[in-house]
């Protein structure tokens, strides 16, 4: 069997792994590098026409979650090309087409459960829930000609799920992690750290309207801010993207909140993205979050602006603009680097123009190095293989024991 990562050996994103046998051929992840809007047109074209080759008669694509470095080129595929995932990863996709295309519309769907085998063109496949701050996201176990490999996916253990890693199978032959951490000398912060941080920015200035700028799709975080909501006394503002994604994932989890199932969610409607929604799909995305008695409008904010807290987003600021409020706070809770995209700018100037305070309150979605130890200590792996990664020579210094594995980009070593 033939191992290959054509990309993220030296990079964070843009992942694509290749397990091939003497039956088959497999991908992992299929994704957008995180640079790819910055490059040249010419240098996009060159990354597309790449891609393309590696899925030439592929077999199945195993995806380990809803970030588009992991499934970004997903258009390339052949139609029907069979792509597995967990059925939360699934129903995170499918609301991408409400707004712009379905990744997965062309391909043929098969959802996979946690912990349960599967054989797949010869190779015994078990996906491991893990951590992430992706809804949904796995590990997989790949079995086949006598070798068990484990790629990690995005993981970390400083999530509300963080000892799913406990799970994860052990000694097997080849342990693919990542490494986004791996050169920064840090200590991320818990998700429950991140609920208390909410709640002391609200107590810091209760009569505030505090915005939160914060991805739809990380779920964890938006049930933290949520649970601070509720222990302040405050009410919880989406849009109705927002409130798609949140309705989503409740139909797999209860538990998860949404603007039907609580009162202390309700949606605003910026016109921009009410818009776009009404015109490119069915009114039910719109009427299924009942907006009678649910919607909340920019009067409604201006009169009573401490009630609320507002999960907001560059594309909402004309929205923003109609509010009036003495004191407004802005918290960001999202990767730094978002801050300085140039299609961030408009909303940039409007928040520092209009908010006294600006506060970070974030954790990474990925492990930090301590946790990257524990994980390599629990599964003890036969061979450590770098991934995800921009400091992948880090990898002998900070896991002596290992028997690490070097490779480039699209070198193939028989395993």
């Amino acid at each position: 069997m033939n191992l290959t990562i054509h990309r993220g050996t030296h990079e964070i994103g843009g992942s694509c792994v290749e397990l091939r046998t003497t039956e088959a051929k497999i991908l992992i992840d299929f994704g957008m590098p995180l640079d790819y809007d910055k490059r040249t047109p010419e240098e996009q074209e060159q990354i597309r026409c790449t891609a393309a080759e590696w899925c030439k008669e592929v077999d199945a694509l195993f995806l380990s979650h809803a970030h588009a470095d992991h499934y970004g080129l997903f258009e390339l595929l052949p139609d029907n090309t069979p792509v597995y995932a967990t059925e939360e990863t699934f129903a995170v996709l499918a609301l991408d087409g409400i707004l712009g295309k379905d990744p997965t519309a062309h391909l043929k769907k098969c959802p996979i459960r946690g912990y349960q085998r599967y054989e797949i063109v010869g190779i015994s496949v078990t996906a491991y829930p893990i951590d992430h701050s992706a809804y949904g996201a796995c590990a997989l176990l790949f079995e086949m000609e006598g070798k068990r490999v484990l790629y990690s996916g995005d993981v970390r253990l400083h999530g509300v799920k963080g000892k799913l890693y406990k799970y994860l199978p052990r000694e097997v032959d080849y342990l693919l992690l990542e490494g986004t951490n791996i050169a920064r000398e840090q200590y991320n912060t818990t998700e429950r750290d991140v609920e208390s941080q909410f709640i002391n920015a609200f107590d810091n200035a209760p009569y505030a309207l505090h915005l939160v700028w914060c991805s739809s799709k990380n779920i964890d975080r938006i049930c933290a801010l949520f649970r601070a909501c509720l222990r302040r006394g405050k009410t919880l503002l989406i849009d109705p993207y927002t409130a798609n994604v949140l309705a989503a994932v409740a139909t797999i989890n209860p538990k998860i909140p949404s603007a039907t199932t609580t009162e202390q969610i309700k949606v605003y409607f910026p016109p921009r993205l009410t818009t776009r929604l009404t015109e490119r799909n069915k009114e039910e995305y719109i009427y299924s979050l009942c907006p009678r008695e649910n919607k909340v409008t920019y009067a409604d904010i201006s009169a009573t602006p401490e009630r609320y807290v507002m999960l907001v987003r560059p594309s909402v600021v004309e929205f923003l603009q109609k509010i009036e409020a003495k004191q407004i706070r802005f918290i960001k809770s999202i990767w730094s680097g978002y801050w300085d995209e140039p299609n961030t700018e408009r909303f940039r100037r409007w928040v520092e123009a209009n908010c006294e305070q600006l506060t970070d309150i974030h954790s990474s979605g990925h492990a930090d190095i301590t946790s990257l130890q524990h994980i390599v200590e629990f599964v003890q792996p036969k061979h450590l293989v770098p991934i995800h990664t921009d400091s992948p020579s880090r990898f002998t210094e900070l896991f002596p024991n290992s028997n690490v594995i070097y490779l480039n980009d699209n070198e193939a070593i028989k395993i």
